[in-house]
């Protein structure tokens, strides 16, 4: 009797929690019903704070890394070969067209010209002398015609001979600045060699390359400005953009032109490039609310219909102080604010609008 007694009271026990579980789930079932026929999210549903935010116009902004580049730079060098015996251009000086950059020695070359300009005479005066005789019927036709070839042959050669001797001077092909110096008095220059380097700076150059889906938003003669790295912001226009993409990251050359008349930007400075765009549809949401998905891609959690989660694509377009601008999302769109880390995409929740 004793032992039945025992298996009594555990029949008596486990039917005691077995209806208190039964009945917990009854009534919890006929709350959640309840619930759903007011319109309301079950209460086991996680709770979310949204706010409803409606777009406005914003001009998009294109922004880019690049650095800064001269308009021309060009390494200047001997058109002969010869020792450096002036080098009268100082580094890092604004030099103007034509001025003297490296001078070579004459060696040779005066003797040379002196030589050819003997030559010109001498058959300048044969030649006059076979004219005068075959005036007078004592020289052929052809001989006269040979001696005439041979006078021009060395005028030729002197002409050659003076521009070997000018040679000697290297000097600026345009005005600009006289950036390197490859050269010293005392060093052997052969023919290509350079004797230093000249930049132009005025326009300077913002260059950036543009990937594909940015590139047909872009026209020659749209403003822009350089943010550089030194802390100069600086106002320019595109003035060229690249026909054909780099093969190996398949992005578009652009390059900013930037007034610069007295030379104070320098070429090879790390630069922001920001180009305004068309003004279109966008909202300023919190930068906070902005997430990836699994892609990768950006976007935005709102509430949809039947309090559903959905994550939206979006495409970032610029910041302020007071958010982040994006495009792609829904007029209005009730953008979840809080919480939004803790749902996925299609969770039904319980929506509250922020006070």
């Amino acid at each position: 009797m004793q032992l039945n007694g025992r298996y009594f009271a555990a029949l008596v026990i486990t039917l005691i929690v077995s209806a208190f579980f039964l009945f917990g789930s009854l009534f919890n079932q006929r709350d959640n019903t309840r619930s759903e026929q007011d319109g309301q999210a079950p209460s086991r549903a996680p709770r979310v704070i949204y706010e409803i935010y409606e777009a406005g116009e914003q001009p998009a902004l294109l922004v880019l890394r690049g650095r800064t580049e001269a308009i021309r730079e060009v390494a200047v060098r001997a058109e002969t070969g010869g020792r450096v015996v002036e080098a009268p251009a100082i580094e890092g000086a604004y030099v103007e067209e034509g001025d003297l950059l490296c001078r070579l020695d004459v060696d040779a070359r005066q003797a040379a010209l002196d030589q050819a300009n003997a030559d010109l005479r001498a058959a300048q005066q044969e030649y006059e002398g076979a004219v005068a005789l075959g005036d007078r019927g004592y020289r052929s036709q052809n001989s006269i015609a040979a001696l005439e070839a041979a006078r021009d042959g060395a005028r030729a050669r002197l002409e050659a001979a003076r521009q070997e001797l000018d040679n000697i001077y290297i000097r600026a092909p345009f005005s600009g600045w006289f950036d390197r110096r490859a050269a010293e008095v005392g060093d052997f220059l052969a023919r290509g060699e350079p004797c230093g380097v000249v930049l132009e700076l005025d326009p300077v150059l913002a260059a950036a390359q543009v990937a594909e889906r940015d590139i047909e938003s872009l026209e020659v003669g749209m403003q822009g400005r350089a943010r550089l790295v030194t802390g100069e912001i600086v106002e320019g226009t595109i003035r060229r953009i690249a026909r054909q993409a780099d093969q190996a990251t398949r992005t578009f050359r652009t390059e900013l032109a930037i007034a610069n008349p007295d030379g104070e930007l320098r070429a090879g400075v790390t630069a922001e490039i920001i180009i305004p765009l068309a003004a279109r549809p966008a909202h300023r949401v919190p930068t906070t609310v902005l997430a990836l998905n699994d892609d990768g891609n950006i976007g935005v959690r709102i509430i949809g219909e039947d309090n559903r989660v959905r994550f939206v694509e979006v495409e970032w377009l610029s910041d302020d102080a007071e958010g982040s601008w994006v495009s792609g999302l829904p007029d209005p769109a009730q953008v979840i604010i809080q919480g939004q880390d803790f749902v996925e995409d299609g969770a039904v929740v319980d929506a509250v609008r922020a006070e």
